[in-house]
């Protein structure tokens, strides 16, 4: 998400690289399926409160290391880092950094460590969405949690008006999924105008009515 924000950088969606997640394809495969020249990869260690995460910026089609490291924080510290990590891909691609695009990477996305938690793990849940009903259901108690939790959380709400949207597929009426998930898409973006997601669920519900004239 916070590489996103940089505009010389190109970065394919969390769809497009989620189904990669465990597999044993080698970095070379990736990139030439992804079409891309470098693949990020990372792991993040918990234990207690503090935080293991390695990441590693790979060239996709030699398989070698342009840069990595390995960032030993407290859990409260966590939010922040996320920042760090994305100016130092972007300084090892050398992209373009303004003092605009610095300030959008280093605001965090939460200012509640337990309400991201509850974001990512409904984030997580609403990836595996595959058609049921109660896969998009189950979603909602996190996302609810995490917005209690911080009333200002862009993403969370970008993802409840995704939830909405999906909710058309099962019977609800077009009123209330319609206006549901343009008032979150609305929230998310008074909350965080550089968040994307918000704006890409728009675009969903204008195609989805316009192919429905």
């Amino acid at each position: 998400n916070h590489l996103t924000k940089i505009s010389d950088l190109r970065i394919k969606s969390r769809t497009s690289t989620l189904h990669y997640k465990g597999t044993t394809k080698s970095i070379t495969q990736i990139g030439d399926e992804l079409s891309v020249e470098n693949v990020v990869r990372g792991s993040v260690r918990r234990v207690g409160n503090q935080v293991r995460i390695v990441v590693q910026l790979i060239v996709a089609d030699k398989d070698e290391h342009l840069w990595s490291e390995t960032y030993d924080r407290e859990l409260k510290d966590v939010l922040a880092v996320q920042s760090e990590i994305a100016i130092e891909i972007a300084s090892a691609l050398k992209a373009r950094l303004t003092d605009e695009i610095r300030t959008n990477i280093s605001k965090e996305a939460s200012s509640n460590i337990t309400a991201y938690e509850y974001f990512l793990r409904a984030r997580e849940l609403a990836g595996r969405y595959n058609g049921n009903k109660s896969d998009v259901e189950n979603v909602f108690p996190l996302i609810n949690k995490a917005i209690a939790l911080d009333p200002h959380f862009a993403q969370a709400y970008a993802l409840k008006a995704r939830l909405w949207f999906l909710m058309r597929t099962f019977g609800v009426i077009q009123n209330v999924w319609q206006d549901s998930a343009f008032y979150f898409c609305e929230r998310a973006i008074k909350e965080d105008s550089n968040v994307p997601e918000p704006y890409v669920t728009q675009a969903y519900i204008y195609s989805f009515l316009g192919d429905s004239k």
